[in-house]
């Protein structure tokens, strides 16, 4: 008689992990979806879209996690405190609490110090949490992402022609994201070698910037693109010049308010506040910082300059810009440590993976102009933006297998 068939015998171990393993990649590829993709579109169409957004895709990576967590989390997530740029940033914040004490403002700083808090955790822990090898899939999310933000922006921007409806600034804080996303998509795309599709996404930007006529943008992407081809050529040398050029320009920063009205006396014979824009918030910030020079040493207190606009204690033309903010709000102190930080930032892209290093260096060299130009940080909406580019930055350097993620992170940190 020929022997009873055997039953497969099934290991219900193997198919838990099995299908745990499936459960963690769905949630990790939609989560990596609504970063990359739905951010860029929400931040053009409702003020709270991006922080929804955020919050959703950072929930949804820390869930695939649980699901298959790899080992060597708190490895990865200690990883940042050995890096000289994040000391420096922590530094910062520590100085920022500290300006609490003296600040007008002390509530609105604290929440906004715990909204930064808040952010930086989440960033970490988004980047430390999956596993060390990056799915090819997830990592063309964000050049299509940035595609898809500027499709957003002409849809809206039609739709507003079109029907009379006034602009609420959204579409200038999607050129904000298309700034701050592009190099990091860029360089997700150059890390898998495709070249080819890297460039093409540049030259779209680049004219969509032409059309879009959004000065930051553009100011933005020609300094990005100018530090990309010197990395390109020269990355030893492109990287110390920008860390000293960063360096001094946030250092010297306040020289240029302070001799703007005798510039303006030689050139256009008239005052400087009675020129046009965009030379008001330049006298308005000559006025701020020569009229009490010994504040400039501590900084009158974290969250001054928003509040003291929005309650009329400051003009209405007073800048945004993050270098203008650092020196009124943190003082000499709050500066060095700014200009520290860049240092350092650039002065560690050599230590990056090859591919991935002039877009790096491309996309600091991005956010740097920003904090020189008349944006707004403290609005949350251009740090939220650089932890999706820090995430997406993260995982083309987690698709370089033979490399050592935090060589590629060390400036993503920051």
């Amino acid at each position: 008689m020929a022997p009873p068939d055997k039953k497969e015998t099934r290991d219900p171990t193997r198919d838990e992990a099995a299908d745990a393993a499936d459960a963690s990649r769905f949630f990790s590829r939609i989560g990596y979806l609504v970063l990359a993709v739905g951010a860029p579109v929400a931040v053009v169409l409702h003020p709270l879209g991006l922080y929804v957004m955020f919050a959703i895709g950072v929930g949804l990576i820390l869930i695939a996690a649980a699901l298959d967590a790899a080992p060597g989390f708190l490895d990865r997530f200690m990883r940042p405190f050995f890096l000289s740029p994040f000391l420096v940033l922590l530094a910062g914040l520590a100085w920022a609490a500290l300006s609490i004490l003296w600040t007008p403002y002390p509530s609105a700083a604290a929440q906004l110090l715990l909204k930064l808090v808040v952010l930086l955790v989440a960033t970490m822990l988004t980047v430390a949490a999956p596993r060390e090898n990056a799915r090819a899939t997830d990592l063309y999310l964000f050049p299509i992402g940035v595609g898809a933000g500027m499709a957003t922006i002409v849809a809206r921007a039609l739709a507003e022609t079109l029907t009379g409806a006034p602009d609420d600034g959204r579409l200038m804080t999607g050129g904000i994201a298309i700034a701050v996303l592009l190099f990091p998509a860029m360089g997700g795309l150059a890390a898998r070698g495709r070249n080819g599709l890297a460039r093409l996404i540049l030259i779209v930007a680049l004219c969509f910037a032409y059309i879009y006529s959004y000065t930051p943008l553009t100011i933005a992407l020609f300094t990005g693109y100018l530090a990309l081809s010197f990395s390109i050529s020269d990355l030893s040398r492109t990287a110390r010049e920008l860390s000293w050029g960063s360096a001094a320009l946030i250092l010297f920063s306040p020289l240029i308010p302070a001799l703007a009205p005798t510039v303006s006396a030689w050139i256009f014979k008239t005052r400087l506040a009675s020129l046009p824009a965009p030379y008001r918030p330049l006298s308005v910030a000559a006025d701020i910082f020569t009229h009490d020079k010994l504040r400039l040493i501590t900084g009158r207190g974290f969250a001054t300059v928003s509040r003291g606009v929005r309650d009329g204690i400051l003009p209405v033309e007073t800048p945004h810009a993050l270098a203008f903010t650092v020196w009124y709000e943190l003082g000499i102190l709050g500066a060095v440590l700014a200009a520290v930080g860049a240092w350092l930032a650039f002065r560690n892209l050599p230590r990056a993976p090859a591919r991935l290093a002039p877009y790096m260096a491309a996309a600091f060299s991005a956010v740097v102009a920003l904090a020189f130009l008349n944006v707004d940080f403290a609005e949350m909406t251009p740090l939220t933006l650089i932890a999706i580019a820090v995430i997406s930055t993260d995982v083309a350097a987690r698709s370089q297998y033979r490399t050592r993620r935090p060589s590629a992170a060390n400036l993503a940190h920051l």
